[in-house]
């Protein structure tokens, strides 16, 4: 949860310097006091670089979960339900603009909050409210299937690995970044304090979030049990959907079937959101510090821009339904971490440099950016998340450096 839960404290920290620089995107940030097309140029080639790896995370959840509630199992089928997905979600940012995107995480949260808040106090009251006897669950579907239950193993995967490159790795995700999809809602709101409330009201609302998950996690593994969750998606992407069916009363029950189509009707509409705010961030970022201000020279009009957003979200929008098509083996959570490292390498040293230090550089800030990003980007793609393993994004080559 380490690399979750420390983005609140980045937060904290830039909320209300970004605010009051008066800018839009990232990009203006730096550019109000380093050289125009440069910082614009490597500010908006990390913002679309960024938005992809967490764009291709959503479409992997999605497709997870409209392919359970179809009951889709093939290969065939996950992939074109991607596609599918993939496209409607497109053509909502496409539409919808900013507006839309505000309205659909606004009732996001909501339902979120509230549907967590339900499957948490279920699963507690499974246990007598006691977490720890989640080691000797009530007969559920695993048990009767004859399946270990214990979830000491699931317990025992969080703990730092032994080898040295995976303890980095596993420390190194706590450092969480400012991606762009947060930061430009820094920008909209119309006052300092504003932001400090917004800031306040995001730390308390997430960190309890944050909290339940635990529950939900020690719940499933119990409940429904790691050989159900990994028969039904590989990389246990419907973990939490089966946990709803599970304490609303089981497969085939009526209580069950609604949860589950509560639960995943609360993720998709999550997924939807972030897919919104992401494609949003990147495109208005190519749109206006890529292409009218380093392409064009500023030599652009307001429709223009907008027309080339829109182009841009949908090209966006395009590579991420690719690499989806090629990443549905892995764990959404995992990608998401790998999001979470890329931006935390090229923003957040970049942003806090560029807000509290007076010394800072055009060529600190090219450094800043594109080491960061290129140095973990290189590091991802030597993985063996890409290739070397059954379920890597490319599993037939193997070119990983480490394990």
């Amino acid at each position: 949860m380490g690399f979750l839960v420390a983005w609140l404290v980045a937060l904290l920290l830039v909320a209300e310097p970004l605010r009051n620089s008066g800018r839009f995107t990232m990009a203006d940030v730096l550019a109000h006091r380093l050289a125009q097309r440069p910082v614009r140029t490597a500010a908006g080639t990390s913002t679309i670089v960024v938005s992809i790896f967490y764009l291709l995370a959503q479409m992997v959840g999605a497709g997870a979960l409209v392919a359970l509630l179809l009951g889709a199992s093939g290969e065939g089928a996950r992939r074109w339900i991607i596609v599918l997905v993939g496209l409607v979600m497109v053509l909502y940012v496409t539409i919808g603009g900013m507006k839309g995107t505000t309205w659909v995480q606004i009732v996001k949260a909501v339902l979120l909050i509230a549907g967590t808040l339900l499957i948490t106090i279920l699963v507690l009251n499974k246990f007598d409210w006691n977490l720890s006897t989640c080691s000797a669950p009530p007969p559920t579907r695993a048990a009767r299937a004859g399946r270990s239950s214990n979830p000491g193993s699931s317990t025992a995967r969080t703990a730092p690995p032994s080898s040295t490159s995976s303890r980095w790795a596993w420390r190194s995700s706590s450092a969480r970044p400012d991606c762009p999809h947060i930061l430009i809602r820094f920008y909209t709101v119309p006052t300092a304090k504003a932001a400090r409330k917004s800031v306040n009201w995001a730390i308390g609302i997430i960190g309890a979030f944050y909290l339940m998950t635990i529950a939900l996690g020690f719940g499933a593994a119990a409940l429904v049990g790691s050989k159900a969750i990994i028969a039904s998606n590989e990389s246990g992407n419907t973990a939490a959907p089966l946990l709803a069916e599970e304490v609303g009363g089981g497969a085939g029950s009526t209580g069950g079937a609604v949860l589950l189509a509560v639960i995943s009707a609360v993720a998709f509409a999550t997924i939807l959101a972030v897919v919104a705010g992401l494609t949003l961030a990147s495109s208005v970022s190519f749109a206006h510090d890529l292409w009218a201000n380093v392409i064009r020279k500023g030599a652009t009009g307001e429709k223009e821009e907008v027309l080339t957003a829109k182009i841009a979200a949908v090209v966006i929008g395009g590579i991420s339904i690719v690499l989806g098509i090629f990443a549905h083996r892995l764990n959404a959570a995992a990608l998401v971490a790998l999001a979470f490292a890329v931006a935390a390498s090229a923003n957040l040293p970049t942003i806090l440099y560029s807000l509290f230090w007076k010394r800072f550089t055009t060529r600190g800030a090219l450094w800043s950016i594109y080491g960061g990003l290129v140095s973990s980007v290189t590091l991802v793609i030597f993985s063996p998340v890409v290739s070397g393993n059954p379920k890597a994004l490319f599993p037939r080559t193997s070119f990983d450096w480490f394990r």
